[in-house]
């Protein structure tokens, strides 16, 4: 959504702003990717210098990799690096956010005392209850129901600590995009991905008080239950099932047609059609829902 820079900068202005050493050619950086996404003109990170470096990028790295036709930004805390490379950026240069006017369809159906941000689009037949909060460039479908007090598209808590042991805020500049027939809960919480969306796919049902945290996807019409919170970069299989307060680790993918657990903690990677429940979470059985 906003990773695009307002203007474009220069690889080796960045690595002097940042007191990093830069090899290989000058190149202009004209907006933020994953590295798997990475292309010409692009500024990622990668922790491991034995990955893959995309072609042409700008790559924040633990050490210059020899043929590789990209230039690095010799760095030993890559991430805390590019954390401090896109607070720069932000205040320096700058992120292109949305700035045109909502687009709500007239027969979507808003409460009261909303903040709608700009570039929002809401598709008919929606309803969005009162005190309902949504960022900018959020993309909600048709026929969802948004209730009270929900929050949608604010930053996620994304930090790094730095030498000596300070939290340093990774900025998002990633979205919310949700399909249609989705269904979110009062007091819940779907932050903004990073540089990616977080994603709710069709028929996804969220309770109240789940906190669905940057880039989690939620796949077509899983269910969340009240008071679970979702970490950073986790998937949920379609037609999964997650419990009231259970509570599930980062990047952990739950296979479709997993039940996890009332209160169970997830640590570990759920297979589809699993069964887990306690602290940590363990397969109880193996079955098909429904």
């Amino acid at each position: 959504m906003g990773n695009e820079l307002k203007y474009p900068i220069n690889s080796h202005e960045l690595a002097a702003a940042l007191g990093l050493q830069a090899t290989g050619d000058e190149r202009e950086i004209i907006r933020v990717l994953p590295l798997a996404q990475a292309s010409k003109g692009s500024l990622c990170f990668a922790k491991l210098p034995s990955v893959a470096i995309p072609k042409d990028a700008v790559v924040i790295s633990p050490k210059a990799l020899e043929g590789a036709n990209a230039t690095i930004l010799i760095s030993e805390r890559a991430r805390l690096d590019f954390a401090r490379a896109l607070l720069w950026i932000d205040q320096n240069v700058g992120f292109n956010e949305p700035n045109e006017p909502a687009d709500i369809h007239e027969t979507v159906r808003l409460g009261v005392a909303c903040a709608i941000g700009k570039g929002v689009r809401i598709g008919a037949h929606t309803i969005v209850g009162n005190n309902v909060t949504i960022g900018p460039g959020v993309c909600i479908g048709e026929r969802c129901v948004i209730k009270s007090g929900a929050v949608i598209g604010e930053a996620g808590f994304g930090f790094e600590r730095d030498e000596s042991g300070l939290p340093i805020r990774l900025v998002h500049l990633g979205g919310v995009v949700i399909g249609n027939d989705v269904e979110i809960g009062s007091v819940t919480t779907v932050c903004r991905g990073t540089l990616g969306n977080t994603i709710l796919e069709d028929y996804v049902k969220v309770d109240d008080h789940v906190h669905v945290a940057h880039n989690v996807i939620l796949r077509r019409a899983s269910m969340i239950i009240a008071c679970a919170e979702l970490s950073g970069g986790v998937e949920v299989g379609e037609r999964a099932w997650v419990g009231p307060n259970a509570s599930v680790i980062q990047q952990r993918k739950l296979g479709p047609d997993s039940l996890v657990g009332i209160a169970a903690n997830v640590l570990k990677d759920v297979e589809g059609g699993a069964v887990v429940v306690g602290n940590p979470a363990k397969a109880l059985a193996k079955e098909k829902m429904g």
